[in-house]
């Protein structure tokens, strides 16, 4: 199983606004042609006082790499370029490949 993880960080002026549309928007389009499954987000803690804005990691499973391609290719840069338009410079991100183990 592959985990596809993206890191956001969003400033703090629009974090409800971001966790919303992630949760209402982004989360269940994601999820509509059925090769990302299993959303999980979660907060990431901040190790310094001093920083701006909040980091999220939210993560989807996937069967293989050539699924997660196709689900870019259909959905992923659609949403991409819409956290763009939305959001500007408020929120940055960026994806990580996991593959899942046994132990």
């Amino acid at each position: 199983m592959i985990i596809y993880n993206t890191t956001f960080h969003a400033d703090d002026s629009i974090i409800d606004e971001f966790i919303n549309w992630i949760k209402q928007e982004y989360v269940p389009a994601a999820l509509a042609n059925g090769i990302l499954i299993e959303p999980r987000l979660t907060r990431i803690f901040n190790h310094k006082e001093d920083n701006q804005g909040q980091s999220y990691s939210l993560q989807f499973r996937t069967k293989s790499l050539e699924d997660l391609s196709r689900w870019y290719k259909m959905t992923g840069n659609i949403l991409l370029e819409t956290i763009g338009k939305k959001f500007g410079n408020t929120v940055a991100g960026f994806s990580t490949l996991l593959e899942e183990m046994e132990l």
